[in-house]
């Protein structure tokens, strides 16, 4: 245990010393001289520091009686107490104790004013409200500064050497004790827990994200691949941040209508002299033909389009004859049905010498150093690729892979999906491997708990956590790999406020800043790497408060993203078993998927309309799609509002924002795995638009529809603000009527993701502008997808969806490390939304599930999956969690008491020794206490024998006695006169005192005590 010293031992001895007396008593006669005079000129009202009255002031003080006899009636003691101190001028009763029916009343007496021997405020005052300790060693034995107004009073204050003294013995145990974040009620567990984890600010409560989700984004960031776009997830935030060549740039200039270094396939629309680019304005002058045609006169057409055209109202170039279309060079506006430019390679190699400039030549990729940041940066955990030469994982979507470098298992999915090699390594193809070698993927995106003694192997420096509160101590925890140093302050914020770290839009790259804050507390020792303490006496922490260590940084560390939790009033565990759970959230997913109906959809349908929405009803009618909740329009269409060509409806999208199929947030409303045919309403409500309303018309009103399907989504998530939602945006086009400037779509994406967390999705094929897909799924935090046409539509619309839908809903759960060797010990419950608990039935197999329940994925046990019947029903009632659970097996500690300290009351000839007051400061999480027990003997030989007394127990229920001093409400002591049984043994020579810290009632720990202090006087004997 950490405890006195052999140099705290000799401190003791050396406190009351004959050769310290002389020097004090004289100070003490100068100052008694000095109070005499001042006394009757001074006066003051009192301060309100109430000195230590008669009888047990303090929290269970002990009556324990001594050997001797009770007084006899009239017997008199001296006694002086301070009543008040202003300014340094004391209100003293000085006067006697008489004996009454056999015990010592209070002090009576009379009031005197005199000035105080340590100046205009009490030693110890400050803005901490402890009194300060400026070496480990006991004091000298010096004046009482908790009662001056005794002259004779001495106090021996003792801090031990390295730190508190400690509950901890041998075996599996631990000195700090913490909450259990598995049962933290699921709104306060969602402040903190967002899952899927993409990075470390998704997991407070001492948690680190493990196998980050791929969020919105193309792939996983544990995989090699193709840049990624900033927003998709808040891990990749933090890396292009870091490292922009990682990620998709999708800055579009102004109001035009893409960058001057895309070349595209199509009318050159908003690309005008005006549109807010002086490179595009260039280019425009020295070839018209690469921007918007305009026309004044006939003359001007022939020039820019060909002979034949004709200039119509409003300035436009008709086709020449026929009129069917336009020359080369230009290109046929299908909505005006004129000539227009056509930016195409031409224009971009005008760059260089129009602009000053050159057109990037290098496309950015998500490499191997990009992975590493994310590691790095997120707090991310990722799997290696199976060989030094594969992309990635099998288990993470990315790139496509090479069967030759990746092993058996790619070989054999590859055999069964060619496309898994070729084009994209797809949700559908880790399902494969799944399926067909068996191969076990862990469950990416979960928030584990650090295990005890764990650290964070990214971190060479401090890395610190807040675990869940307990028992009326916080758990501070330090997961790197250097210790941390004494001093850090934790800082409290009104419940809701928001401040803690968040990988929310807006929030990412400012996690670490928090506002509002007030300091509660500091820690008063170091942490060692994968160690915790447990800190009390936290200022004015209430249940649902927002707690943030370090919150300033003035401690460097290696991440700041997870030093966040919230204070609870939970019953203390031991942090041995906090990590026998793991929890699987299963959060409700909304989508309004909004399809564009226009004209060009149909041309021809077998290679855009048809395949779009066979996709659709194969993405809908996927029992992995269960659970999920689909708002759905066409657009531009005008069922059940208008949402068509023309002028912009008003704000919020007008009839854009009513769907053709609604979703109310039902359960009953949400897709099943059962079919249509077998009872799906909704899925059938879909079928039955798409048979309905199967002919594409009209043009693209992209600005209104975005604006209504975000509108919707907007409302939707207000109203259910514990569901993932999101708006899906399937187009073949570019924007017409309403707005069409490219900026001002996305900024519709923006404001919804930014604003209210709703992401927003585009998928692009046809006709439709890649540089505007990926600006409206950059501004929306979502997936961007520019699809092929023909017959590859179908199939890749289909994957983009089920990437869109992600892992959102799982029926995996990892298991506990504890449970992987003794997988008996493994059971798995499933709480509802509601909070009502049902343990699920393990089965040997999944060909063992026609009743429900679970079963281990495979041999190595690392992974529970549950029986389709019950994923289904949990997957259509989301809201709930998963836990599997293993038994704690703890070393439980037992209680530890202290070696007998011994002091010494030396008083002048013609005084004696009389024993005065008891204050501390420990901490005791849970229902630990600590017991304080004291002996006196005239003699040293004697002590062994004494009767002991208990003189205070320490304890945070059921009332909170941790500390006892002057910093307390009201201000608190153990007058040892009556603790000790009044004479004689409230007035012999020496004192022992000893120490019991007794755990919890579960065996747990956190139980420390600080410091103390003992004080005497030396009245005159008798």
């Amino acid at each position: 245990m950490a405890g006195p010293s052999t140099k705290w031992m000799g401190a003791l001895s050396r406190s009351g010393s004959a050769e310290a007396w002389a020097p004090r008593a004289l100070l003490l006669v100068t100052l008694l001289t000095a109070s005499a005079v001042i006394a009757g000129a001074c006066s003051g009202g009192d301060s309100g520091l109430q000195g230590p009255q008669d009888g047990a002031n303090g929290p269970d003080a002990g009556t324990g009686p001594g050997p001797g006899d009770p007084c006899e009636d009239g017997e008199e003691l001296e006694c002086h107490v301070t009543v008040g101190d202003h300014e340094g001028v004391l209100t003293c009763l000085d006067g006697v104790r008489r004996c009454e029916d056999g015990r010592y009343g209070s002090c009576e007496g009379s009031m005197t004013m005199r000035r105080s021997p340590f100046g205009a405020a009490p030693r110890g005052s400050g803005e901490s409200g402890y009194r300060p300790f400026a070496n480990s060693e006991a004091s000298d034995g010096g004046l009482c500064a908790t009662n001056p107004c005794d002259p004779t009073c001495q106090s021996f204050e003792e801090v031990p050497d390295g730190g508190p003294i400690d509950l901890s013995t041998t075996g599996t145990t631990y000195t700090w004790s913490v909450g259990d974040i598995n049962e933290l009620p699921q709104t306060v567990a969602r402040q903190g827990t967002h899952q899927p984890c993409t990075t470390a600010e998704d997991c407070q409560f001492d948690q680190y994200c493990d196998n980050p989700a791929r969020s919105a984004c193309g792939h996983s960031p544990c995989a090699t691949g193709s840049a990624l776009l900033s927003s998709c997830s808040g891990c990749v935030t933090k890396v292009c941040d870091a490292n922009p060549s990682c990620c998709k740039q999708t800055t579009i200039p102004a109001d035009c209508g893409h960058d001057a270094c895309q070349a595209y396939n199509g009318p050159a629309t908003n690309m005008t002299p005006t549109c807010g680019d002086p490179c595009i304005a260039n280019i425009c002058a020295a070839r018209p033909q690469c921007c918007e045609i305009t026309c004044e006169t006939d003359a001007d057409c022939v020039t820019l389009v060909g002979t034949g055209s004709i200039c119509v109202d409003p300035g436009l170039c008709l086709p020449p004859p026929p009129g069917t279309s336009c020359p080369a060079g230009t290109a046929l506006d299908s909505i005006t049905g004129a000539c227009t430019g056509l930016w195409n390679a031409t224009c971009v190699g005008l760059v260089p010498s129009q602009c000053g400039k050159t057109c990037p030549t290098t496309t950015p990729t998500w490499g191997a150093a990009c992975v590493t940041l994310a590691e790095e940066l997120c707090g991310a955990d990722c799997e290696d690729a199976p060989t030094g030469t594969c992309a990635h994982d099998e288990c993470y979507a990315g790139p496509a892979l090479n069967a030759a470098q990746c092993g058996a298992c790619v070989s054999t999915v590859c055999a069964s999906m060619s496309s898994c090699c070729s084009t994209e390594w797809t949700d559908q193809c880790v399902e494969l491997a799944k399926s067909l070698c068996g191969e076990t993927c862990p469950q990416q995106g979960v928030c584990k708990s650090y295990a005890p003694n764990e650290t964070n192997p990214a971190c060479t420096g401090v890395d610190l956590t807040l675990g869940v509160p307990c028992g009326g101590t916080i758990p501070v925890c330090n997961r790197g790999n250097t210790p941390a140093p004494a001093g850090i302050e934790i800082h409290r914020y009104p419940a809701g406020a928001g401040q803690l770290p968040s990988s929310a839009p807006g929030r990412i790259m400012d996690a670490c800043s928090p506002t509002g804050g007030t300091v509660a507390c500091t820690t008063a020792q170091p942490i060692a790497p994968g160690e915790c303490i447990s800190v009390a006496g936290c200022a004015g922490v209430t249940d649902g408060m927002e707690l943030i260590v370090n919150p300033d940084g003035l401690v460097a560390e290696c991440q700041c993203a997870n030093n966040g939790s919230i204070h609870q009033s939970a019953m203390c565990e031991s942090p041995g078993c906090i990590a026998t759970a793991s929890v699987s959230l299963i959060r409700p997913v909304t989508l309004f998927v909004a399809l564009d109906r226009s004209t060009s959809m149909g041309s021809p349908s077998s290679s855009r309309w048809t395949p779009a929405t066979n996709a659709l009803k194969a993405f809908f009618r996927d029992p992995a799609s269960a659970g999920l909740g689909i708002a759905f329009r066409f657009w531009p269409h005008n069922n059940p509002g208008w949402c068509n060509d023309g002028p912009c409806p008003g704000p919020g999208g007008g009839g854009c924002a009513l769907p053709l199929v609604p979703f109310n947030g039902s359960p009953a409303n949400r897709l099943m795995e059962e079919s249509a045919a077998m009872g799906d309403q909704q899925e059938l409500l879909l079928d039955q638009a798409f048979i309905n309303f199967n002919t594409p018309n009209g043009d693209t009103p992209m600005y209104p529809a975005l604006d209504g399907a975000t509108t919707w989504a907007i409302n939707y998530k207000n109203a259910h603000p514990e569901e993932e939602v999101a708006v899906v945006l399937v187009t073949d086009g570019i924007p017409s009527h309403c707005n069409t400037v490219p900026n001002d779509i996305g900024e519709l994406a923006r404001r919804a993701f930014q604003n209210h967390g709703v992401r927003v999705h585009a998928v692009g094929f046809g006709n439709s502008n890649s540089e505007i897909i990926n600006l409206i799924a950059a501004q929306g935090g979502g997936q961007a997808y520019n699809l092929l046409t023909g017959s590859a539509l179908q199939g890749g619309l289909l994957n983009a969806l089920v990437s869109i839908r992600g892992q959102a809903l799982p029926c995996d759960v990892t298991v506990p490390l504890a449970g992987v060797a003794d997988p008996a010990s493994v059971s798995v419950v499933h709480v509802s939304g509601t909070g009502a608990e049902t343990t699920l039935t393990r089965r040997t197999g999944a060909g063992n599930c026609a009743s429900g329940g679970w079963y281990f994925a495979d041999a190595t046990n690392t992974s529970v999956k549950l029986c389709p019947t019950t994923c289904s029903s949990i997957r259509e009632n989301p809201g709930g969690k998963v836990r599997a659970i293993v038994p704690c097996v703890t070393t439980s500690l037992t209680p530890i008491t202290t070696a007998w300290e011994r002091y010494h009351g030396v008083c002048p000839p013609g005084t004696k020794t009389q024993w005065g007051y008891l204050r501390y400061r420990t901490t005791t999480p849970g229902d630990s206490s600590v017991e304080f027990r004291m002996r006196t003997a005239d003699d040293t030989a004697d002590l062994g024998s004494a009767a002991e007394a208990l003189v205070a127990t320490a304890h945070a229920v059921p009332t909170d006695t941790q500390v006892c001093d002057e910093s307390s409400t009201p201000t608190c002591a153990i007058d040892l006169f009556d603790a000790l049984g009044e004479l004689p043994d409230a007035r012999r020579e020496y004192l022992e005192l000893q120490m019991t810290l007794n755990p919890t009632s579960t065996g747990g720990g956190g139980v420390q005590v600080q410091d103390w202090e003992i004080t005497y006087s030396c009245p005159d004997s008798e």
